[in-house]
């Protein structure tokens, strides 16, 4: 990887910073190297190009208050992760569900006290609909619904794909990282590993971190269910049924039989 200038050098680097700046995220140098898509990031070159470090962070000029607001919001974090690993093991006993990820703020440990915890949910083909129906009553109490514009430690499963359609067709850098930023809860059949494959395109925008996220390929099961094409009528069926009680309230989501894509805060 060619070497880059110092003024090009810094210039990739404080982009970065302004990207994270956005959420409050200052970085450290191993986070520099990991998003700035670029190896061989040093303190040394960072000083040299005008790039300090406070307590091992890194952030844009005058923004250093932010290390404190991040190292609080790690502290909120932990309540979340405690209560989105039990949802996750909740969920485990439903087998139309192939994985659950947990994604936003909490996949970076950087939630505001009063945020909900995002998930994407992965499920096998022809179920998606039946499983959405399914879960929305199994976590009735505990989830976040659309018109609360608050829903403090709630859980807010508001991104769902099937296996056939891993494929994210909106392609930006803040797509590129949410992609990457996502946190398996668990996964039985290679989900994680088949959902990057299946974006390549996010190494244009961040190819370090890319490579970085590839996991280690593992034994993939989904022996639950041999004819899951006899299932497509009854996901229709759920399909329409939802849809039709959505399509009065909906205005970004994109929906469709093997994926729902839902608006990031409702």
């Amino acid at each position: 990887m060619a070497s880059l200038r110092p003024r090009q050098l810094r210039n990739k680097i404080l982009s970065t910073l302004a990207y994270f700046d956005k959420y409050d995220y200052p970085l450290t140098l191993s986070e520099v190297r990991y998003w700035a898509a670029r190896r061989g990031f040093n303190p040394l070159r960072l000083r040299r190009i005008g790039l300090n470090p406070i307590r091992g962070y890194y952030f844009l000029p005058g923004r250093s208050h932010i290390i404190t607001l991040r190292q609080q919001r790690e502290i909120y974090s932990r309540k979340k992760w405690q209560i989105a690993i039990q949802v996750g093991k909740k969920l485990s006993k439903f087998p139309s569900i192939a994985a659950v990820f947990v994604t936003g703020a909490l996949a970076m440990n950087n939630c505001p006290q009063d945020d909900d915890i995002d998930l994407m949910m992965v499920t096998y083909p022809n179920t998606l609909w039946i499983t959405r129906f399914f879960i929305n009553l199994y976590l009735h109490r505990i989830r976040r619904f659309p018109r609360q514009s608050r829903a403090p430690d709630k859980v807010c499963p508001n991104l769902w794909l099937d296996t056939d359609h891993l494929f994210i067709p909106d392609h930006s850098l803040r797509t590129a990282h949410e992609i990457l930023q996502a946190k398996v809860l668990w996964d039985r059949s290679e989900v994680h590993h088949q959902f990057l494959k299946q974006n390549p395109w996010v190494k244009e925008y961040l190819p370090v971190a890319y490579k970085g996220s590839i996991p280690d390929r593992a034994s993939a099961s989904r022996d639950w269910i041999l004819f899951d094409f006899l299932l497509w009528p009854i996901n229709l069926f759920f399909f329409i049924v939802q849809y039709l009680y959505m399509k009065s309230k909906m205005t970004s989501e994109r929906v469709g039989l093997g994926y729902a894509f839902f608006h990031p805060r409702g």
